[in-house]
């Protein structure tokens, strides 16, 4: 699982309606092909970072990666999305 503090952070952030259409944007640029590698997803990663204003360790980072790759998400398929979206709102 993902740090509990980096998760809230991001939550916070998403829950924002002025970072929640950039998330949407970021995520819907990117296809189950580009999130298969550690390099699509470290991409995807540093542009949800840099949107959010979140700053990430290296450690961080190469967590968030690792376990997003575990994930094997399409962010095109619906069931994934709503997946995801309940993960982020901890629910």
């Amino acid at each position: 699982m993902l740090d509990p503090r980096l998760l809230d952070t991001f939550r916070g952030r998403i829950a924002n309606p002025m970072y929640w259409r950039r998330t949407y944007t970021i995520l819907r640029g990117y296809s189950r092909y580009d999130l298969a590698t550690p390099d699509g997803v470290g991409a995807m990663v540093d542009h949800l970072s840099g949107a959010l204003n979140v700053r990430l360790t290296p450690a961080q980072r190469a967590h968030a990666v690792k376990w997003l790759v575990g994930q094997r998400i399409d962010p095109q398929n619906r069931w994934h999305q709503m997946r995801m979206w309940s993960m982020v709102n901890g629910m």
